[in-house]
């Protein structure tokens, strides 16, 4: 008992914060206290705020579950207030899981080796970079079997080793034996492990590398945190150093605005073609709107919406019972089959892990439910990446703030954009709009005047003529097992169009695409549909046009 009360003390000890009033706080308090204690997580969370007070001249925020605690929000790990938000600890916390919490720390860009180091130094012979391992996949693994067996130079996308004149039967016995083996090493992006003995030199290579990746290290439970680099935190930090995410307003006319029309370019995490449709499409009002963006674009809140590339309905019918975030099916489960979050998050990372067995389980305890059919859809839609609410508070905030700033400061945020962002477009869109809003730039043939002969014009009725330089672009399978290429056009200076190009199209290898297509409209977008487009280089449309 008092071994419990000494813990707790420790963790009052550093909190940075008081507690709010109010029994929902201490409520919340109380459990997570007990959480903790339960598991033995104290050194845990100390050892992270070991590494927040290490970097207490940085400005840092969480990413991932780190904002569904109340303790690591008072601990000053997070300024994430989960009441505020409504997050449930169950996606951070669990006495189900034996593993430790995930705690994932944003820093500007071009502090995160410096953060490192400071660990490093803080720690010698005690903490680490993790590794990552590269595994044979099935493509990977049939190109080294058929090398391996005397196959020289490139081999083609789909070779059958039928074609190549060996061993069929030995080729597939190699492939099999391959599949899932360890091919090579690299560096963690950000994983740091923590040790309480020191380690032999002989497992930490020269840089502080050790031969462990992030699996491992939870199989051996030791401390592990990831040290991460943020290019909108540092964009932000260039523009107001001072104020905290917390602080902005959290509605704002112009920035509402702003969004509303999908003007997102240079908005760090915001400015995909995807969100600006999707902006367009809710019209945003307040940071909360933000937030669910954030999450209702991701490849997996798939209820109420196709893949961005196939411009789904966005409104607001369609996607007012769409399961958005994890938390979301966390509280499905624990309403349908009469469970705890706890239990309840366990049959959502049931469905995440692919967990056969957990899943079975999950599905004889549904029975005939009469919301089966929702529940099952939901679990397999957040298999894939989903996100927690206290994820999407982080990233939400960071695109409002930004916004905020574009809307009311937009030369100080296009300054802060070149200097430290690589975003979804090619640096010559940013270099465009820095240069219409007074910022001198490198000179560029967009400042003469962009591209002769790019436009958009009416053949009949629908039907036009197009032409643009490729500024963004990506190629989705659709629902019907089709491929179909999206791209983002520059049509003047700092005009753009968004393109459907029905089928895989190599728009990597050129400069330009020109072609005919229909203009289509979907919530508050307009994009062209084509399917005779051709690819250009500069240099071959300049001498195409003037011939």
């Amino acid at each position: 008992m008092q071994t419990d009360l000494d813990n707790i003390q420790r963790l009052l000890d550093r909190f940075k914060r008081k507690v709010p009033e109010g029994t929902e706080y201490q409520t919340r308090l109380t459990e997570e206290f007990e959480l903790i204690l339960n598991q033995r997580f104290t050194d845990y969370f100390l050892q992270i705020c070991d590494i927040i007070d290490l970097t207490k001249d940085l400005t840092h925020m969480t990413r991932g579950s780190a904002g569904s605690s109340l303790i690591c929000y008072l601990l000053g790990i997070t300024d994430v207030d989960p009441i505020k938000w409504n997050i449930p600890v169950a996606r951070f916390m669990n006495p189900l899981r034996d593993d430790l919490p995930d705690v994932d720390i944003d820093f500007e860009h071009w502090r995160q080796h410096d953060v490192m180091e400071r660990i490093f130094k803080k720690w010698p012979g005690k903490s680490a970079r993790l590794s990552n391992y590269v595994t044979y996949k099935e493509k990977s693994a049939r190109r080294e079997a058929a090398k391996r067996l005397g196959v020289t130079g490139n081999l083609p996308r789909n070779f059958k080793y039928e074609n190549l004149g060996i061993d069929v039967k030995e080729a597939k016995r190699i492939e099999k034996k391959l599949l899932g083996k360890k091919r090579a090493i690299s560096k963690h992006c950000g994983g740091i492990v923590m040790f309480t003995r020191q380690l032999p030199k002989s497992l930490i290579s020269q840089d502080n590398q050790i031969l462990l990746d992030k699996y491992e290290i939870e199989d051996l439970e030791h401390l592990k945190v990831d040290i991460l680099a943020n290019r909108g935190l540092s964009q932000l930090l260039e523009i107001d150093s001072i104020t905290k995410l917390e602080h902005y307003p959290e509605t704002d006319e112009k920035t509402s605005a702003l969004l509303s029309r999908g003007d997102v370019l240079g908005v760090t995490q915001g400015e995909s073609p995807a969100m600006r449709r999707l902006f367009r499409a809710i019209q945003p009002k307040s940071v909360y709107d933000c937030v669910f963006a954030t999450a209702m674009i991701r490849p997996v809140a798939m209820s109420g919406r196709q893949k961005a590339s196939m411009f789904q309905d966005w409104s607001k019918e369609a996607v007012q019972d769409s399961v958005v975030f994890e938390d979301d099916a966390i509280d499905i489960i624990s309403d349908i089959i009469g469970v705890d979050m706890y239990e309840a998050d366990m049959y959502r990372r049931a469905f995440a892990k692919k967990n056969d067995e957990k899943i079975l389980e999950f599905v004889e305890k549904l029975g005939n439910h009469p919301r089966k059919q929702e529940a099952m859809a939901a679990l397999q839609e957040l298999s894939g990446f989903g996100l927690c609410r206290a994820h999407a508070v982080n990233l939400g905030r960071l695109i409002w703030a930004l916004a905020y700033h574009k809307a009311h400061n937009p030369e100080d945020f296009w300054r802060a954009n070149l200097k430290h962002c690589e975003g979804s477009y090619k640096r010559w869109v940013y270099q465009c709009e820095a240069h219409r809003r007074g910022i001198d730039t490198k000179p560029g043939w967009w400042q003469r005047g962009f591209i002769k002969n790019c436009f958009v014009k009416q053949q009949w009725l629908e039907r036009v003529e197009f032409a643009g330089v490729i500024a963004n672009g990506r190629v989705f399978k659709g629902k019907n097992g089709k491929y179909v290429t999206f791209v983002t056009l520059g049509i003047n200076y700092g005009q753009y169009i968004d393109v459907t190009i029905q089928k895989p199209f190599g728009y990597r290898d050129g400069d330009i695409i020109h072609g005919t297509g229909v203009i289509r409209s979907s919530n508050n977008s307009d994009y062209i549909q084509s399917t005779d487009a051709k690819l250009f280089t500069l240099s071959e449309w300049t001498n195409k046009r003037t011939i």
